[in-house]
């Protein structure tokens, strides 16, 4: 009979001693868990980390998209803007011998491309005529007079 007292007191010590080990286990499950608490809410109960990330990366995904229309936006723009006059020159001269005061023009309209056209004025006593000259790449298929030279290089830069 005392070899059951023995046996049970043997299991008695052994069962105390897992009871020991549980309390110690769950004290240390306890403190992480205060500890992983901590690091997602941080001191203020309201601020949760995990919240926070989710809303920055809403917020980027947010920012991705946006700059993903403002790249198509852009290349919208420069496709309705491939046409547009870009570079303008002027040129002032005296189309006639005895006329002053530069009333004659020559003004040269090009787009990025050096595409577009030179307007030139002749004034005189008796009137004035307009002419327009077409240029592509930068040239006129046309003979282009000084003035109008002087006007495409001018807008060119």
């Amino acid at each position: 009979m005392t070899v059951v007292y023995v046996i049970m007191a043997i299991m008695a010590i052994f069962i105390i001693a897992e009871l020991g080990l549980i309390k110690s286990m769950n004290d240390k499950i306890r403190r992480q868990k205060q500890r992983y608490d901590h690091l997602l809410r941080g001191n203020n109960p309201d601020l949760n980390l995990e919240e926070l990330l989710v809303e920055l990366n809403k917020q980027i995904e947010q920012s991705n998209k946006d700059m993903r229309t403002i790249d198509q936006r852009s290349l919208d723009a420069k496709d309705t803007t491939m046409g547009a006059v870009s570079h303008m020159a002027i040129v002032h001269f005296d189309a006639f011998e005895g006329q002053s005061g530069g009333l004659s023009f020559s003004l040269c309209l090009l787009d990025n491309f050096h595409n577009g056209i030179v307007l030139t004025s002749l004034y005189s006593n008796d009137g004035s005529n307009v002419y327009v000259k077409e240029i592509i790449n930068g040239s006129a298929e046309k003979e282009l007079s000084d003035s109008e030279k002087k006007a495409i290089e001018k807008a060119k830069g």
